[in-house]
């Protein structure tokens, strides 16, 4: 028998109350434009705390992913086709919480190849769609690698969304074991093809997969390298049986050695904290960047 390790205090959430009016009204307004976020296909522990405070990561292209990585606990099927009224109902969507910035994010479709599309064009709609309805929402998107594609690339960048983000989520060698259908260097590249193009960028990794103190510093140094602007470092929580056993749950003061290591050798603005995750605090970074 397996001896899973004990889930600390200081990662354990709240349940959301029934009579909390910030939490169900986000919930109502997600369901009542048939969309989904990454709060709940991810189960996202800080999804409590954002719903209250009337924000959410929309999950567009769908719920089913056509990747496998051990660690997700997005559905993992053979996807539906688009819903054509996605963008627009995300724009609604926005309109209707009064967001100040909203977070885009979405499954990987590698099974829409055609023109060189991966989810793209999607993503280029919704941009559109929620720029109209709210001129004034600062965007930030958080895609799938596209393969790599510049043509796929370039239809968000032209978009111009305020932070382009993209998680390279673990260290190279554990790529095969959590990330077997990704490709490290290629995040790398399309960090780096985002940043040549003048996009403030974002990046994301989990701790708590096996990684050694090197591996994570190798790690940051590669983002630093590409010129990366964000990083948002969290706690992996194994979301179910079959996913990847957590080796080891990192202390707190563990993230503050590595905050110390990202403001000493890099130009990265850090977000590390046990359950900071790839939208967390994503408002208050975009603004310490910009008001650099």
């Amino acid at each position: 028998m397996v001896n899973r390790l004990r889930l600390p205090e200081y990662l354990k959430t709240k349940i959301p109350s029934l009579d909390n009016k910030e939490f169900q009204t986000v919930k109502k307004i997600i369901s009542k434009n048939n969309l989904h976020t990454v709060c709940d296909g991810a189960r996202c522990p800080n999804k409590c705390e954002c719903y209250s405070s009337k924000t959410a990561t929309f999950l567009i292209l769908g719920d089913t992913c056509t990747r496998n990585c051990a660690f997700c606990n997005i559905s993992q099927k053979t996807p539906l086709g688009l819903d054509e009224n996605e963008p627009y109902n995300v724009a609604l969507a926005v309109k209707e919480l009064n967001l100040k910035y909203c977070v885009i994010t979405s499954v990987t479709r590698d099974d829409l190849k055609e023109n060189n599309d991966y989810g793209s064009i999607h993503y280029e709609k919704t941009i559109e769609e929620v720029r109209k309805l709210n001129p004034d929402v600062k965007i930030e998107v958080l895609i799938p690698d596209f393969k790599g594609n510049h043509i796929a690339l370039d239809r968000v960048i032209k978009q111009k969304p305020d932070v382009f983000n993209h998680n390279i989520e673990t260290i190279k060698r554990l790529y095969p074991i959590a990330r077997s259908m990704a490709n490290y260097d290629c995040t790398l590249e399309v960090l780096k093809y985002a940043k040549d193009k003048n996009m403030i960028t974002k990046s994301g990794f989990m701790l708590g997969l096996g990684e050694s103190k090197e591996e994570i510093e190798e790690l940051i140094i590669n983002l630093d390298n590409v010129g990366l602007d964000i990083v948002t470092i969290g706690q992996y929580i194994q979301p179910s049986k079959k996913h990847l056993e957590v080796k080891k749950y990192y202390a707190l003061d563990e993230y503050s050695l590595i905050e110390d290591f990202i403001k000493k050798y890099t130009k990265i603005l850090p977000v590390a904290a046990p359950l900071a995750r790839s939208s967390y605090k994503a408002y208050e970074s975009y603004k310490k960047i910009i008001e650099k």
